[in-house]
């Protein structure tokens, strides 16, 4: 099974994460996993960086991705919800509404994934920490139909995105603790040797996201 978890955040980069980066690989390896990204908040691993912790992954057999988790807002700066983007070289930092998200990031040749859309937030069973249904309005990639804070009340109601916008679900762990890593993930039909691979199988649907 070529299974990655697209959703992970570490101390290094994301201040509400307690995993040490020079842990993951390991865990990772011990899940299973054929691959993972990280999705920190708000930013993309420089490459440095990056590349010394791909290859420490390569040499157990395993795929880094790069990849970042990107909050947008309205003007009145009301959140439209969370998204993981891949396929990018830069940090989107600048605060904008979801479709101008969608927008550049396709311009620039990535995809974009809108993470945990039916997380319930505190204000109620209709307020989410994701889009919600404004994910109807947006040309997405794909919609993470595995997720931690997904009963089965949100995957219905993804499962039924999934259907109208003909996109694929996935699953991400959005791991913040170690032993996380791999709880979610995205099992992919096709070899993934390389980002290239990542991206395009994703967009071709030729994925799944199951539970672990």
């Amino acid at each position: 099974m070529i299974a990655f978890d697209l959703h992970i955040h570490t101390r290094r980069y994301s201040g509400c994460s307690f995993i040490e980066y020079e842990d993951l690989v390991g865990q990772a390896a011990s899940a299973g996993l054929s691959g993972f990204a990280l999705t920190e908040h708000g930013m993309r691993w420089p490459d440095a960086e990056f590349g010394r912790l791909r290859d420490i992954a390569a040499e157990r057999g395993m795929l880094l991705i790069n990849g970042q988790e990107i909050n947008t807002f309205d003007a009145s700066h009301r959140s439209e919800g969370e998204f993981l983007v891949f396929g990018l070289s830069r940090s989107l930092t600048k605060e904008c509404p979801a479709a101008e998200l969608v927008h550049t990031v396709h311009e620039e040749g990535g995809i974009v994934i809108a993470a945990h859309p039916y997380k319930l937030a505190r204000g109620g069973k209709s307020h989410y920490y994701g889009a919600g249904d404004r994910v109807y309005q947006l040309k997405l990639d794909a919609i993470e139909l595995c997720h931690p804070d997904h009963g089965e009340a949100a995957m219905k109601k993804v499962r039924r995105a999934m259907e109208e916008l003909k996109i694929p679900g996935t699953g991400g762990s959005d791991a913040h603790k170690i032993l996380q890593v791999g709880s979610c993930v995205t099992v992919f039909e096709n070899p993934v040797r390389n980002e290239d691979d990542f991206i395009r199988e994703i967009r071709a649907g030729n994925v799944t996201g199951v539970r672990s």
